[in-house]
């Protein structure tokens, strides 16, 4: 499957959270359709250019329902940051099937599936931008995203070790790195600097193909350890 196949596949992401007919909306759904419904404003405008007012004209309510829930501006804001995160770690198929390499790649292709659509690349000039601004902020989104993207695929990796089918010499974590940075750094830059040619859907799934194959090469278990398993 391509990435192309997994951005089809993948659950597409309600900017506000669907309720049954007649149904009353709980306090939990109205705070995560107000944090969706945000989310474009700031998006489209950063941190700064965006009002309470913009806001509640969007999303509804006063501004006494903004400080009620999120403290105000800056507290819905990280709440997006949150949200945004949440969404490309829930997209990455964590538990695949198949030999090493089919579960590799569809972890690969789901994770570039997310990190790749327009919207995501937009919170990540967004967060890059406000950064040094809003240090706190991003130590946020670093957490809350890449680190959990990290961690994801670090728990994969620990399981195979366990199974004896990936060497154990070094930590999962570290090799995590490595796989989801081999997949991101030239198809996410060439988005982020307006070159978007470079990273055509043929380069991109060339990339997860000679990804994989590095990875596991210089991963695999040796006979020893898989008998010793």
């Amino acid at each position: 499957m391509s990435v192309q196949d997994a951005k089809s596949a993948a659950p597409r992401r309600s900017r506000a959270p669907a309720r049954g007919p007649g149904r009353p909306e709980s306090a939990e759904q109205r705070r995560e359709r107000i944090v969706r419904l945000a989310a474009p404003l700031f998006l489209k405008k950063g941190y700064d250019n965006v009002s309470i007012d913009e806001i509640i004209g969007v999303v509804g309510g006063s501004k006494a329902t903004i400080y009620a829930w999120f403290g105000g501006k800056e507290g819905l804001f990280e709440a997006m940051v949150r949200q945004e995160c949440s969404d490309v770690v829930l997209a990455i198929h964590a538990d695949p099937a198949g030999s090493l390499e089919a579960q590799l790649t569809e972890i690969g292709q789901s994770f570039l599936a997310m990190v790749l659509s327009p919207p995501i690349l937009e919170f990540h000039r967004l967060m890059v931008s406000i950064g040094r601004t809003f240090p706190a902020t991003g130590r946020l989104f670093y957490e809350t995203g890449p680190a959990s993207a990290y961690s994801i695929v670090a728990s994969w990796v620990a399981k195979q070790q366990k199974e004896g089918r990936i060497s154990q010499e070094e930590e999962p974590y570290r090799l995590a790195v490595l796989f989801l940075d081999m997949l991101i750094g030239e198809h996410q830059l060439s988005w982020l600097t307006s070159m978007p040619r470079a990273a055509r859907r043929d380069k991109i799934d060339k990339t997860v193909r000679i990804a994989v194959k590095v990875f596991l090469r210089g991963c695999a278990a040796s006979p020893q350890s898989r008998q010793s398993s």
